[in-house]
């Protein structure tokens, strides 16, 4: 079983309509939706779990009382810092996560510590460290780009020792224009993060692991 997690339904709609997925929960008064299906004699799951850490780590928490996953992948957009080297509609693998709202630069302060995560050699870039927040930035020092929800959803993976990789796409940059820039792109720019991801998913279903 590998379960595929997205903030928004319009970033993972192309991989339900290629995968070939159906509606197997849709969580009345909220954005929360399960599409389910078979990839290579495995069982998928695209899990909807709307934006902020809260709603990710408590659906897939409810997820994994039910069964621990062969692996877990993140995917979804991103915001982008100028001058990283990042493009509009890029897709990449996130070699490594923070956590910047709270992210204090000592050993004690909340235990918060970045997180290293699973890529694979897929021909993209495998270096880029995102960090989340519950606000926007215009940049975090060390960081490519930020999300809001990978932080909680490592840190879940890493307690249930659960392989997690992330696939994420640039919509937008982190500048005035980016909310804007956002809503346009959220939808057009995915098709590269589409394709990194089915190879991804092919590849876990096929041999088990990387």
């Amino acid at each position: 079983m590998i379960f595929v997690v997205a903030a928004l339904e319009e970033e993972c709609l192309g991989l339900v309509g290629r995968w070939g997925l159906k509606l197997e929960l849709s969580v009345h008064g909220t954005p929360q939706k399960i599409y389910s299906g078979t990839r290579f004699g495995t069982s998928i799951k695209v899990v909807v779990t709307g934006v902020l850490q809260h709603n990710a780590v408590s659906m897939l928490s409810k997820l994994l009382i039910q069964g621990i996953p062969r692996a877990v992948v993140n995917f979804g957009c991103v915001g982008a810092y100028e001058g990283r080297g990042l493009r509009i509609g890029e897709a990449f693998f996130v070699a490594a996560c923070h956590q910047y709202d709270v992210d204090f630069q000592t050993e004690i302060a909340w235990y918060t510590r970045p997180f290293l995560l699973q890529t694979a050699d897929l021909g993209v870039r495998r270096d880029v460290v995102c960090t989340t927040g519950s606000r926007f930035s215009l940049g975090q020092p060390g960081c490519d780009c930020e999300d809001m929800e990978l932080y909680g959803l490592a840190s879940l993976a890493s307690a249930h020792e659960i392989p997690l990789y992330s696939v994420k796409y640039v919509a937008n940059y982190c500048n005035e224009d980016g909310p804007k820039d956002f809503e346009r792109n959220v939808v057009t720019a995915r098709a590269a993060g589409e394709g990194v991801a089915t190879r991804l998913v092919d590849m876990l279903c096929r041999k088990g692991k990387l």
